[in-house]
């Protein structure tokens, strides 16, 4: 009854009317026997028939509770409680027993109720979802649940409806409200061909959307299967709490038995094992948890459970990766240089022919120059990625790499002509693509990409927050990365490293006794983030890679939100330590209250419940949390 809040998790619960509607009667017969207590004219048993009653209704309830623990040897607080309402009854005490039971029933549910507020966001996002669906089949509308639409379902999104699966625009233009997913506040522009998602609001359009993902595989699903593994996962303090908890009981009763033997009042020992209950202990890490999670959840900030919290409040050093993460991850070719043997149109084409299944944003880079440029791309045969350098593959019989210079030897390898080009192309910053066919170098492809505009106010903000070390890891050659790394004003940079050398950086640093966070893709970063103390995914719209690797994901390609990450993790873990510094203080000054006399067993049960509330109400705060630092 009272002790299934000491997990986390259990606050999905909701309010139950009927609960509450039983704790009030059982209070009105207690109140009833209190006013016939004593009373001329009334039979005697009447009193003690109404507080029985009583007793029955609001008591029975925790009794049955604290046995249910016991028989599954999990921590169950009802049991101190129900040693009291047993205590009591034996002492002929029966009116206060039922005032102490429908004291802590009606505390109990008026924890769930303030307990429901921490959640309501997460709530909120399963409810975005619409439960039907138009969709269009051979020329006719139908409505149809949303559960019998399937991938490749033509649907019908109207003006004010929300989208309700994963889906490719394929008719029509819109502006499409994302604050529900990504958290930016300002509709975006979707027309043929832009992707949209489940959840969001369509706001002033007629589209026809092609069904990509459905269910609990939409981008809106898994941000609430992550919010909801995020609350089983326990945060440092939860665990410590859990490891002390378990001496409670014998502490508590240890402590009643010494004020019963000293005092000779049965009472005094009553009062003690209801002012020993450490509700307010046990919750103060999973409500504070449930509530910062929720809160992240809704600027578009997936933590996948609560050490990570702790994990942001500790970090001292922020390490990332460049492409996609720092810049746009929107390269395109804006120089291409051939051979006298091999024209440009078809080095394109044999680029573009090798890079057709890979994700990396210098692949699409390549495919959208081959595209823009009306060159044919040609099928690829036993393709081979091998990360941090490049591609192969058999395009038109022959064997085609598109990387960087070291997939062929180095620079000393190239032509004189292309090695100029290399140099100049890596000097203004870009990256070099070396395209060879059969072995032999015969194109480079220059790319460029840009910085995002918020990416230096982050570094700066991140700096502000005393984080020590700012950096980057990055595959691209030197000149690029300290380019950028200059423009961003990091602390230190590594260039040239292949996914190994990653794993290098980040572990001196930890063998320094630094917390390291890494923030990348979560493709070709994925051990990187896994290795990392913090593993930050950019771009975790419908990345499968990157929400199974990284701790922390982001529904958006917006590094602002890093400061926003790191301050809510050190707000997460003051407001649990508060909690328990609370939670402690109450149960102590609560027990010698009581031991000594000053509390009766009614007042006790108040002041129990009183601690509760004050720690579930600071939690609660947590989902306030500001986006930014007040100016």
């Amino acid at each position: 009854m009272i002790g299934r809040f000491a997990r986390l998790g259990s606050y999905k619960e909701l309010f139950d009317i009927k609960e509450l509607a039983s704790c009030l009667a059982g209070g009105a017969l207690a109140l009833g026997a209190f006013i016939l207590e004593g009373r001329p004219g009334f039979p005697a048993w009447l009193p003690l028939a109404l507080a029985s009653a009583s007793v029955l209704g609001n008591g029975l309830p925790i009794v049955l509770g604290a046995l249910r623990g016991l028989r599954e040897r999990r921590m169950n607080v009802d049991e101190l409680v129900s040693i009291a309402l047993v205590a009591s009854v034996l002492q002929g005490e029966v009116l206060s027993a039922a005032v102490v039971a429908f004291i802590m029933t009606l505390g109990a549910l008026v924890e769930e109720a303030v307990s429901e507020s921490a959640r309501r966001s997460i709530q909120a996002l399963a409810r975005m979802t619409p439960e039907h669906a138009t969709r269009i089949e051979d020329g006719r509308e139908e409505i149809v649940p949303l559960g019998q639409v399937r991938p490749g379902d033509r649907l019908l999104v109207k003006p004010g409806e929300r989208i309700p699966v994963d889906a490719e625009i394929v008719a029509g233009i819109t502006a499409v409200d994302e604050s529900s997913i990504t958290g930016e506040s300002i509709p975006r522009e979707r027309r043929e061909g832009d992707p949209v998602l489940a959840g969001t609001l369509n706001h002033n359009g007629v589209i026809e959307i092609r069904a990509t993902q459905v269910g609990a595989d939409t981008t809106l699903g898994k941000v609430i299967r992550l919010v909801t593994e995020a609350e089983a996962q326990k945060p440092r303090a939860a665990r410590v709490v859990d490891r002390y908890a378990r001496w409670f009981t014998p502490v508590v009763l240890a402590c009643a038995a010494l004020a019963w033997a000293f005092s000779g009042d049965a009472g005094r020992a009553v009062a003690v094992l209801v002012a020993g209950c450490p509700c307010a202990l046990l919750m103060a890490a999973p409500t504070a948890t449930v509530a910062a999670v929720g809160r992240a959840a809704r600027a578009g900030v997936l933590i996948k459970g609560g050490q990570y919290l702790e994990e942001a409040a500790r970090v001292q050093v922020m390490l990332f990766d460049k492409t996609g993460t720092l810049t746009k991850g929107e390269p395109r070719v804006d120089e291409v240089a051939t051979c006298e043997t091999l024209g440009r149109d078809e080095l394109l084409a044999c680029a573009a022919g090798a890079e057709q299944n890979c994700n990396h944003p210098l692949a699409r880079a390549v495919l959208k120059a081959a595209h823009y440029a009306r060159v044919g791309v040609r099928k690829a045969e036993r393709v081979l990625a091998e990360i941090g350098l490049g591609v192969k593959a058999l395009v038109g019989g022959s064997l085609v790499e598109v990387g960087s210079a070291e997939m062929n030897g180095g620079a000393a390898a190239l032509p004189a002509s292309l090695r100029q080009c290399l140099e100049r192309i890596q000097e203004r910053g870009a990256t070099a693509l070396v395209v060879s066919l059969d072995h032999e170098p015969v194109g480079i492809l220059g790319v460029s990409d840009t910085v995002k505009p918020s990416a230096a106010a982050t570094v700066e903000r991140l700096r502000g927050l005393g984080l020590t070390h700012l950096g980057m890891l990055s595959g691209d050659h030197e000149r690029a990365v300290n380019r950028l790394a200059a423009d961003l004003k990091l602390d230190q940079t590594w260039a040239g490293l292949k996914p190994q050398d990653k794993l290098a950086v980040i572990e001196e640093f930890q063998k320094q006794g630094l917390r390291v966070a890494f923030v990348g893709d979560g493709v070709n970063d994925a051990p990187a983030l896994a290795r990392a103390d913090m593993g930050v995914a950019m771009g975790a719209l419908g990345t499968d890679v990157a929400l199974e690797t990284a701790d922390v994901a982001l529904t958006r390609d917006d590094i602002s939100r890093l400061p926003f990450l790191v301050r809510l993790g050190r707000r997460s873990v003051a407001i649990i330590r508060l909690n328990i510094a609370l939670a402690v203080s109450f149960n102590a000054l609560a027990i010698l209250g009581g031991g000594w006399g000053l509390l009766t067993p009614v007042w006790a049960s108040l002041a129990h419940n009183l601690g509760s509330i004050v720690v579930v109400l600071l939690s609660a705060s947590l989902a306030l949390f500001r986006d930014r630092e007040p100016a």
